[in-house]
């Protein structure tokens, strides 16, 4: 598959973009997408090649199979997409690369229903970061909330606000477990310590109610009275626009 960029005419950020695509090359794991090679075409345009994730249609986004699946996927699938996401994410923030939130569209789904990310990474990687003023733990809290996010929707077909329903009520029959997981990990001052407690916590894993009980406990009870007065209020939340970059997508012969 072929990823083409605009054109940059910008010297500094040609070389920054390209040694930050070379970098991300090295980050091999099974839920992120492989960067086999980066180079310039005789037109100046960036192009990088990576495995063929498609089917006969094209490629599918997390995004485009959420849409063909009435807005959620089945609870099996959820879990799984959850899990690829957060090892995925682990791994990466064990090299020292951090994404930032992530979101539908930039998560490729293969034909045997397993995920991976396309260019992890790329924009928080070769961006100036002399104006942010977030701290390294806060970045990583962000990115854990924005999966947490994205799992209640893949699960419930539902946006993730203050005032949530919970999975339970949605879902019949479906364990409990999955309320507090997702009270925990969106909860916006005490969420997850880390990745390690979200994915170990994740009802799927044996061992996980000690994990899910350790700050359960500290998770505050929300009044009815107020619990409505922000229902009545809750602004809509627009779903992230698509990335800027040009890429063009063709599939290899």
């Amino acid at each position: 598959m072929l990823y083409r960029f605009e054109r940059v005419n910008n010297h500094n950020l040609r070389r920054r973009m390209f040694e930050t695509l070379v970098k991300m090359s090295t980050l091999d794991h099974p839920h992120l997408l492989k960067i086999i090679s980066v180079s310039y075409d005789d037109q100046g345009r960036l192009c990088v090649i990576t495995p063929y994730t498609g089917n006969h249609e094209g490629l599918v986004t997390l995004e485009d199979l959420l849409k063909v699946r009435d807005g959620k996927l089945g609870v099996i699938e959820a879990a799984r997409a959850l899990e690829h996401l957060l090892q995925a994410t682990a791994f990466a923030h064990l090299q020292g690369v951090l994404n930032g939130p992530v979101h539908r569209s930039d998560i490729l789904v293969d034909r045997y229903g397993s995920i991976q990310v396309q260019f992890y990474g790329f924009e928080s990687m070769y961006a100036d970061h002399g104006d942010r003023k977030q701290s390294h733990s806060v970045q990583i809290a962000d990115e854990v909330r924005s999966i947490v996010d994205l799992g209640y929707t893949m699960m419930t077909g539902l946006i993730a606000r203050d005032d949530r329903i919970a999975p339970s009520r949605v879902i019949k029959k479906l364990d409990r477990a999955w309320d507090t997981w997702f009270d925990l990990g969106l909860d916006p001052i005490d969420g997850f310590e880390d990745l390690t407690h979200a994915i170990k916590a994740l009802p799927t894993n044996p061992d996980s109610t000690e994990w899910l009980t350790s700050k359960a406990s500290r998770i505050p009870q929300v009044h009815i009275g107020s619990m409505l007065r922000r229902f009545r209020s809750s602004p809509f939340v627009p779903s992230r626009a698509q990335p800027e970059h040009d890429h063009t997508n063709n599939t290899p012969e």
